[in-house]
């Protein structure tokens, strides 16, 4: 019993590990099929234009820890004391 399952569990792990696969493969020829048209398109001497969407400003830069200026060094009266 414990073999089967064992089987059953290789297999599926396997089907799986197929599917991802051929849907890289898929993305992949899309993806290589738009950069071949995007380049003979720049080859014949045409700009692409980016949409809208694709263009975002760029958040200011932020730093992780805030400038330490160290604190101004007071005077502290001294404790004073009578002499007897």
């Amino acid at each position: 019993m414990l073999a089967l399952a064992l089987a059953l569990l290789f297999t599926a792990t396997g089907f799986a590990a197929v599917l991802v696969i051929l849907d890289s493969v898929m993305k992949g020829r899309t993806a290589w099929a738009r950069l071949a048209r995007e380049a003979a398109l720049m080859r014949a001497g045409y700009a692409l234009q980016v949409d809208a969407r694709q263009l975002r400003m760029r958040p200011a830069t932020r730093r992780a820890m805030p400038d330490r200026r160290p604190a101004l060094l007071r005077s502290q009266p001294a404790p004073l004391c009578a002499a007897a």
